[in-house]
């Protein structure tokens, strides 16, 4: 029962970065991230993309960014605990971790707004979610 909780983990470790990886792609600025929070806490259900909007191929490939994300979490969480008196050097770490997640999903074959498609609608459906964490 441990490896769906910690699947969990590392999609809400990894949906906590989506606005890191929005605001990376081309064509969008990183300055709106103020009012971010509050946009992201707010369900958008009517731009959800549906289920079948993705193919297998980009399922699997999210479920393989999904176990690279454990990994990069495991490894920035602790460098971030180690610096948690230091912000200056713990802003540093944070930025380091995005950069490697975002790169995580680049290397297996996602765009990144793809990535976040999936990531927002695995928070809203409970059946898609569902579907994902058994593939991994």
């Amino acid at each position: 029962m441990k490896k769906p909780i910690t699947a969990m983990a590392a999609l809400l470790f990894t949906s906590a970065l989506t606005a890191t990886a929005i605001a990376q792609q081309p064509g969008t600025t990183g300055a709106p991230q103020q009012g971010a929070p509050q946009t992201q806490n707010m369900p958008q259900q009517q731009n959800l993309p549906d289920a079948s909007d993705f193919s297998d191929s980009d399922l699997d490939a999210f479920v393989a960014t999904q176990k690279d994300m454990a990994g990069i979490q495991k490894k920035y969480s602790q460098k971030l605990q180690a610096n948690q008196d230091k912000p200056k050097k713990a802003m540093e770490v944070q930025q380091e971790a995005q950069q490697k997640m975002v790169e995580a999903v680049q290397d297996n074959g996602l765009e990144l707004e793809k990535y976040n498609q999936i990531v927002r609608l695995a928070q809203y459906d409970a059946d898609f979610r569902a579907s994902l964490q058994a593939k991994l």
